[in-house]
């Protein structure tokens, strides 16, 4: 082991000083500091600094697994009756039964026999039909979904949930973001997405001097402002000598003072610019008349981070479910024994009364009776400020007036004229269309922003697949004259009318009447998150944390204090332990610091604060090797061996108990990062590098230095 000692020491100062060089373009980001340019040019991996490290924002989703599962079965549906229509000219309705199992129903129990396997195989491998000679005699087949078939659909919908939220955040463009699974739930973290905590302290510092403004100038006080260290939405107001609650009623009066449920007092005042509310004093805090604390309230902070960053734009992509589904609307069944359609039979037997908040509207007529399409006379919908108003409205009826399971009541927004010379309102009105979709949006190809001919208002312009401009084409060839609900994220943004067969599989989505920036920002947003990609179910926020930069610099500066406090106390131990043999472990550890940062920094690693206390870890670890090999180096010269001899046989001896030692701890960090989350990974991912820097310079790097000494003339004596 003594040969190529001059090899090997250079191999270590070549490989050190490259590590050193790759890890200086990570702290230089870190610390704001210039580098050469051709440090820079050169290293251009970094490691990242975790979302706990540098702030940003945690948000936690639950995918609703079994919503997808029944989407997927109305799917089969669909596939089903148009494979009967066109391969065995049968017509059959399929009813959904429960969550797993679907109905199919034939007019004539004799056709259950055309049931063969070339037609149903569109449903094979995903349903299983079961023998029940009862129902079959009825013309009726069930079928379910076997259990392995859901534990498989319930993972791929959580994991095509990710990649769907991955690409979103991608194409809107934040930098470095981590999302990952957590059995049914999506994690994501954004770090640096939006320094909440800066803005919401610039809000609440401007809404306190306009306080102290008024405070000062009908008080006739002088009022002090200081900053609230625990919240940055928050200022602590302090009057000298006097009673702060008291002057701030006194200046503001009984009527703009509100009680709150939670204890705090709003200051209804429009001159504050945000909303603010009085905090009640800190029952644990030694009482102080003098000071008084206002927030901003939750509205007003909601309102600060809308307007002053992307951080709620944001979140609105990510949580849009971008399922674009197109429904025939249907104005003419008859609702059961009435003779009149569902609204229009509704109205007549007086469910809708003054003071509901509902209006009744005659629409146009519509229809294309010289292409053979009926003509819809005089269709009725329901008009009403609030979409929960229409919603409450429907859930309320009686169970024998609600709308039949093959229809479904679909919402949408229309711009109504209340009054001369305003601005039109938003109002919901209601559509009846038909329960299934006839075309979803999975079979979309391309998605882009396009612009009217006549008006130049932006409007999205949406491209389908094979499959899918077969079935617009069919849709609209079989509904010429009727409407067409097209829905995405369960609201109706259009209703056109086909006037014509739609060949190519081109569709038009319009978005209605708005402000020229703000229709266009809702088109590109609406093409990105078509072209990523509409998720397999619904996401349902579970839990949200904003991190402030603040918070993130103070968990450095703690993470930093505590490698510095292990990393000397090691150094004295070792120094006056071992001697000259401890200097040299010493080194090696500063090497084995350094080379877990590099490959961090290579591999472009999350440094967590977790992350962090497995540096530190590292470092007891990567000692404890150059501690086995010390102590048996001590016990071979103890028992009479040579120094050359003593260090020869002590590391042979001791490698097998370092390789066994670090390899039962590697197997715990490879479990640690298989399962774990965000920030348990981030430990894991550097417990395993440092055990792998950590054997490799207690054992090959030291031993360099040993080898060194011991191919001097004279070497008998080794300082340890």
């Amino acid at each position: 082991m003594r040969r190529f000692v001059k090899i090997k020491a250079l191999f270590l100062v070549v490989l050190l000083s490259v590590a050193t060089l790759s890890i200086l373009p990570s702290f230089a980001q870190i610390g704001k500091f210039e580098l050469p340019s051709w440090i820079t040019d050169t290293f251009t991996r970094q490691f990242k600094l975790g979302l706990d490290l540098q702030g940003g924002l945690h948000l936690e989703y639950s995918v609703a697994v079994d919503e997808a599962l029944e989407n997927k079965l109305d799917q089969m549906a669909g596939e089903l009756e148009s494979a009967f229509k066109d391969k065995k000219d049968v017509v059959i309705t399929t009813e959904r039964d429960g969550k797993n199992a679907l109905l199919v129903r034939f007019e004539n129990p004799e056709d259950i026999k055309l049931a063969t396997e070339d037609v149903m195989a569109v449903v094979a491998g995903y349903l299983e039909r079961e023998d029940d000679s009862d129902l079959a005699a009825q013309g009726v087949i069930r079928m379910t979904v076997p259990d392995s078939v859901i534990e498989e659909a319930q993972k791929a919908v959580v994991g095509q949930a990710i990649d769907t939220v991955r690409r979103r955040v991608d194409a809107v463009g934040v930098a470095e973001p981590n999302i990952y699974p957590k059995n049914r739930q999506v994690v994501i973290e954004l770090p640096g997405v939006s320094d909440t905590a800066t803005e919401l302290r610039a809000a609440a510092n401007e809404a306190a001097n306009q306080l102290m403004t008024l405070l000062t100038a009908n008080g006739g006080v002088q009022v002090q402002g200081i900053e609230n260290r625990d919240d940055p939405g928050a200022i602590d107001l302090r009057v000298p000598g006097q009673d702060a609650r008291a002057v701030i009623e006194q200046v503001f009066g009984a009527q703009k003072l509100v009680p709150q449920e939670d204890g705090s007092t709003l200051i209804f005042d429009d001159r504050l610019g945000d909303e603010v509310v009085i905090l009640p004093p800190d029952p644990g805090a030694a009482p102080d008349p003098e000071s008084v604390t206002i927030s901003l309230t939750e509205a007003a902070r909601d309102e600060v981070l809308d307007s002053s960053s992307d951080f709620r734009r944001l979140l609105k992509i990510i949580e849009r479910a971008a399922v674009l589904e197109m429904h025939m609307v249907d104005d003419e069944t008859l609702f059961k024994d009435t003779g009149k359609p569902y609204l229009q039979a509704l109205f007549d037997a007086g469910f809708v009364t003054q003071g509901m908040g509902i209006s009744v509207a005659i629409e146009d007529d519509y229809g294309k009776p010289d292409k053979g399409a009926p003509m819809v006379k005089g269709p009725i919908a329901f008009y009403a400020m609030e979409r929960e108003t229409l919603e409450r409205f429907f859930n309320s009826l009686p169970p024998e007036w609600r709308i039949p399971s093959t229809h479904k009541v679909a919402y949408g927004k229309q711009p109504w004229l209340l009054r001369r010379n305003e601005e039109p309102v938003q109002l919901w009105r209601t559509h009846i269309i038909r329960a299934r979709a006839d075309i979803t949006g999975d079979r979309i190809t391309t998605a882009n922003v396009g612009y009217k001919s006549d008006t130049g208002t932006p409007q999205v312009e949406v491209s389908f697949d094979k499959i899918g401009a077969r079935d617009v084409d069919r849709m609209s060839g079989d509904n010429i004259g009727r409407k067409m609900a097209i829905i995405m994220d369960d609201m109706v943004v259009s209703d056109p009318i086909f006037n014509e067969r739609i060949p190519n599989g081109n569709v038009v989505i319009t978005l209605g009447s708005q402000a020229g920036d703000t229709l266009r920002q809702q088109a590109n947003d609406l093409v990105k998150v078509l072209k990523s990609g509409s998720l397999p179910a619904r996401l349902n926020k579970e839990f949200e944390i904003r991190v402030g930069a603040d918070l993130g610099k103070d968990s450095v500066t703690r993470g930093f204090k505590a490698f510095l406090v292990g990393l000397g106390l090691v150094i004295v131990f070792m120094a006056i332990y071992y001697r000259a043999a401890g200097v040299i472990a010493v080194f090696a550890l500063v090497m084995n610091m350094v080379l877990v940062l590099a490959f961090m920094a290579l591999f472009g690693a999350t440094l967590t604060l977790p992350g962090i206390a497995g540096v530190v870890l590292t470092i007891g670890m990567a000692v404890d090797a150059n501690v086995i090999i010390f102590e048996r180096v001590r016990e071979f010269l103890r028992e009479g061996f040579t120094a050359r001899a003593a260090i020869e046989a002590g590391y042979d001896r001791a490698f097998t108990t370092i390789l066994d030692s670090q390899l039962t701890t590697a197997i715990a960090g490879l479990v640690l990062w298989q399962y774990g989350s965000g920030p348990i990974r981030g430990f894991a991912i550097t417990l395993l590098i440092g055990i792998a820097t950590s054997i490799f310079t207690g054992v090959f790097a030291t031993r360099v230095f040993f080898d060194w000494q011991a191919n001097r003339r004279g070497f008998d004596r080794v300082s340890i």
